[in-house]
C-alpha cells in the first residue's frame, strides 16, 4: 500500500504547486478582481527522492509515509536536501530534527543539523592526539569557552601509543571529555553518536548531555608515533605515510573504515564549512620551518589543514597554528593563575594517561617536557607563516 499512500502525497505537493507543472495558464483570482501570485515551492526535492526517503525513513521513524512525505514537502531547500542525505547514509534519526530547522540557509555538511546553532563565537580546532588541544591550544581554548564561544574539536589519532584498541586509548577519550568537564565546570554525562559526513567520513561525536557548547569528534585514526613508521601491531599505518604517498589510505582502529588523504581534506573542508568558525586552532604544517623536531602526526594534520584554508575552507585570517614540541626552546609566556589554570585543566586529563603520571597541576609541571609545553603557548598566523 505505501505506493498509495505516497502517490497521494504527490498529488497533494502537485495541489501545492511544489515540484510540479501548473494544470493550466490561468491563474486564479483573489477577491477584487486581482489576480493571485504563484507561491514558491519551500523545496524542488524530486519525487524520487520523496519516495527514497519515506521508503527508507518512514518505519524507522515510525511514522506513517503520507505525515512524513507531507512534512518532507512542506520543508525548506536546506532541511529537505539534509533529510535526502540522512536517508541515504543511514541516519534518518536526524530527518525530524532536521525538517525543524529554519535557520541553515544551504546544505554542506549534516554537522549543520546535528549541532544546535550557537550564540556567541565557533571555535573549531584540529589535533593529532587528545592532549594536543590541552597543551598547545591553551588557554585560548579554556578562555573562548569561558566566554560563551563554541568548541568544535576534531582528533585525528586513537592516540594509542600503537597498542589499538585498548584500554590506554579508551582511557585517553575518558580524560579528555573530564578536562572539557572542568572547563565548562560540569561533571555529568557524555553521549556518543557516529555521524557520516558528507565526504564520506564517519567520525564519532561525543558531547555532554547538557551543554551544547562542546562537542568532540573522533576519527580514531592509528597513532604515528615520534618517528612515524612505528608501531607494528597497528601496521605501521602513520599520517606521514598517508601524505607521502607511501600508503594510499589508512584504516580506522575502532572500525576498520578506510580513509584516504582526499577523503580527509574533503572532510576538513566539510567541518569547517558545517560549522562556519569564528576561529581556527591546529598544528603547524610540517612545511614550516618552525615544526621542525615536532610530533610527525602533529605536523601532517597542521599540513591538512593548511591545505584546505589554502584552498579557501576558511578565511586565512581566522587561522592559527600552534607551536608543538619545538615551542619549549622559546621563553615561557603562560605565568601565574593562568598557568595554575592551564596546568590543572592538564591534570585532570593526565590522571587517565598512565604514561604522563601526574594528576595535580604541581605534579604536571614538574613532568620532563610536559611541564615546558605548559608553560607555554605560541600561536602563529596564516600571514606569518614561514614555509
Amino acid at each position: 500500500m505505501r505506493w498509495r499512500v505516497l502517490s497521494a502525497v504527490a498529488v497533494m505537493v502537485a495541489a501545492l504547486g511544489i515540484g510540479g507543472c501548473a494544470a493550466s495558464d490561468s491563474q486564479p483570482s483573489v477577491p477584487g478582481g486581482e489576480t493571485a501570485v504563484p507561491t514558491a515551492p519551500p523545496n524542488s526535492l524530486a519525487a524520487e527522492d520523496l519516495q527514497t526517503i519515506v521508503d527508507r525513513c518512514a518505519t524507522p521513524l515510525a511514522t506513517d509515509d503520507a505525515s512524513l512525505g507531507a512534512e518532507l514537502s512542506a520543508a525548506g531547500q536546506s532541511a529537505a536536501e539534509a533529510a535526502l542525505f540522512f536517508a541515504t547514509s543511514n541516519q534518518c534519526a536526524d530527518i525530524p530534527a532536521a525538517l525543524q530547522r529554519t535557520d541553515v540557509s544551504s546544505f554542506t555538511s549534516p554537522l549543520s543539523f546535528v549541532e544546535q546553532p550557537c550564540e556567541g563565537r565557533t571555535v573549531v580546532s584540529f589535533w593529532a592526539h587528545y592532549d594536543d588541544d590541552l597543551i598547545f591550544g591553551n588557554p585560548v581554548i579554556d578562555e573562548e569557552l569561558g566566554s560563551g564561544a563554541c568548541v568544535r574539536t576534531f582528533f585525528f589519532t586513537y592516540s594509542d601509543a600503537g597498542e589499538g584498541e585498548s584500554t590506554y586509548a579508551s582511557e585517553r577519550e575518558k580524560g579528555i571529555r573530564a578536562a572539557y568537564d572542568a572547563m565548562l565546570g560540569r561533571s555529568g554525562a557524555w553521549v556518543d553518536r557516529s555521524v557520516t559526513l558528507v565526504s564520506g567520513m564517519t567520525v564519532t561525536m561525543t558531547k555532554p548531555n547538557d551543554d551544547d557548547r562542546v562537542s568532540l569528534l573522533f576519527l580514531r585514526l592509528p597513532d604515528g608515533g615520534l618517528s612515524g613508521t612505528t608501531f607494528i601491531y597497528t601496521g605501521q599505518q602513520t599520517l606521514e605515510k598517508l601524505l607521502s604517498g607511501a600508503l594510499p589510505s589508512l584504516r580506522t582502529i575502532d572500525a576498520g573504515r578506510s580513509v584516504s588523504v582526499a577523503t580527509l581534506e574533503k572532510s576538513i573542508a566539510e567541518i569547517l564549512a558545517g560549522y562556519v568558525p569564528d576561529r581556527v586552532l591546529t598544528h603547524l604544517p610540517k612545511e614550516s620551518a618552525e615544526s621542525a623536531g615536532d610530533h610527525p602526526d602533529h605536523s601532517s594534520v597542521g599540513t591538512l589543514v593548511s591545505r584546505a584554508v589554502d584552498a579557501g575552507a576558511a578565511p586565512s585570517a581566522q587561522v592559527e597554528y600552534a607551536i608543538g614540541y619545538p615551542s619549549a626552546e622559546r621563553a615561557a609566556n603562560i605565568t601565574g593563575t593562568q598557568l595554575e589554570r592551564k596546568a590543572s585543566l592538564f591534570a585532570v586529563y593526565a590522571a587517565h594517561d598512565p604514561v604522563i603520571g601526574c594528576s595535580s597541576a604541581q605534579t604536571c609541571l614538574a613532568r620532563a617536557h610536559f611541564g615546558d609545553w605548559l608553560q607555554r603557548e605560541y600561536l602563529v598566523a596564516q600571514a606569518d607563516l614561514r614555509r
